[in-house]
């Protein structure tokens, strides 16, 4: 069953159980791959589900599951249904290799996914011999830049968000010498952030003005925050996750650190509850926007988010006031990856290969999530989807993230 744990404001974990992992599109473990290859169309990911950030993972398979729902009861794809095994690599690259390669040669999967930036890297140079469309949770640059025939990035990625960020402060906020500095974990998911900053802040012919290390497991961000002050940093570019977030923003106040601090697509992964429970998390909420590549659950103006809140309380059956504790973190990611692969799989025709569906990814233009994203397209040469993304600020009364405004295309 699919799982929801997170502090609530006093500290103490509350849970949500609901049944969209549990549902016919969700396989684990192993079973008959030759016989079920015959009766359904199979997606596979590399999955976490047991770490201490396994919401990812999670989120990201519910929301996947969700929109299989949709289609296996409108009668699936070529009159067989679609689902999604998972194999739990827990965050481990070499785990998450293996489980590429049981996908490929056991388990008849016409595409892939994996959690980890880190995996993606390693796996990029040997998806030839695996030939299947690959995706990752993590939007890392590289793995669409340079472009290989098999790795595709669905979102704009981590470096697209940096880049509008720091565009933000330069264009929209107006300060043209601003000290920008950059807060990120040492692995490969927080080097794309650090390459981004220096890369966009060339572009302005200014220097970063500080780059300092959060490790993953860091709960306490006082000496970053004591660095940053004694850089004069004014604004901050952080990749990591919602819980450092929080860390950030309260240690930053507690340092009386004045700084508004940019966070990437990860950073919005909980719901601002966890800044909103600080001290003081009202006044800390305004100092936070966040860039992302899809449109929040609850922005009910958008179409897609309409549909998608309507499945969930279909499949779900909840009220609206708790659509929020389903469709946080990676939830929204997981389904539109699963509308993508789905159009792909429609135009592969009645016996699809992974080639066959890496070429009919290859041939999608403009497909319409309904405004969740950008439209998206690829190509031979073009392996990401869209480049565009939407800012966010904190409505403190609603606990809610919302857009300042539209996409905003990145250059």
């Amino acid at each position: 069953m699919f799982r929801k744990i997170f502090p609530s404001a006093g500290g103490q974990p509350r849970t949500l159980i609901g049944a969209l992992a549990a549902s016919a599109a969700i396989v684990l473990g192993a079973f008959n791959g030759m016989a079920a290859a015959q009766e359904t169309h199979r997606f596979a990911i590399a999955n976490d589900l047991s770490g201490p950030s396994s919401y990812h993972g999670k989120t990201f398979a519910a929301g996947f599951n969700t929109y299989l729902h949709e289609v296996n009861d409108a009668g699936g794809v070529n009159g067989k249904k679609v689902e999604l095994l998972q194999e739990n690599a827990a965050r481990d690259v070499q785990k998450e290799l293996g489980f590429l390669r049981k996908f490929a040669q056991q388990d008849n999967a016409l595409a892939a996914m994996m959690v980890t930036t880190d995996g993606l890297f390693a796996a990029k140079p040997l998806m030839e011999s695996i030939k299947l469309p690959l995706m990752g949770v993590g939007v890392p640059e590289l793995a669409s830049n340079p472009p290989t025939p098999w790795v595709f990035n669905i979102f704009a990625s981590y470096q697209d968000t940096v880049f509008a960020a720091i565009d933000y402060v330069f264009n929209t906020i107006g300060d043209k010498d601003p000290k920008i500095g950059v807060v990120y974990p040492d692995v490969q998911f927080g080097l794309e952030a650090l390459r981004a900053t220096e890369l966009r802040m060339q572009k302005y012919g200014k220097p970063v003005a500080a780059k300092v290390v959060m490790n993953l497991r860091e709960t306490d961000a006082t000496t970053q925050m004591l660095t940053l002050k004694q850089a004069g940093v004014k604004y901050v570019i952080v990749q990591l996750a919602g819980a450092h977030i929080a860390a950030i923003l309260r240690d930053a106040a507690k340092v009386g650190l004045d700084v508004t601090v940019f966070g990437t697509t990860q950073t919005m992964d909980r719901e601002p509850d966890l800044i909103l429970s600080q001290p003081g998390g009202q006044n800390l909420a305004k100092n936070f926007i966040g860039v992302g590549p899809w449109a929040k659950w609850n922005e009910t103006s958008v179409p897609g988010i309409v549909a998608m809140r309507a499945a969930v309380k279909k499949y779900e059956k909840i009220e609206d006031a708790k659509l929020g504790d389903v469709m946080y973190s990676n939830f929204v990611q997981g389904y539109v990856n699963a509308m993508v692969l789905v159009e792909a799989l429609r135009k592969a025709g009645p016996n699809p290969t992974g080639e066959k569906l890496r070429d009919a990814m290859n041939q999608l233009r403009n497909f319409d999530t309904k405004g969740i994203t950008p439209p998206i397209s690829f190509g031979p040469d073009r392996r990401k989807g869209f480049s565009a993304v939407k800012l966010y600020r904190i409505n403190t009364e609603r606990k809610v993230y919302e857009p300042i405004g539209g996409w905003v295309t990145v250059n």
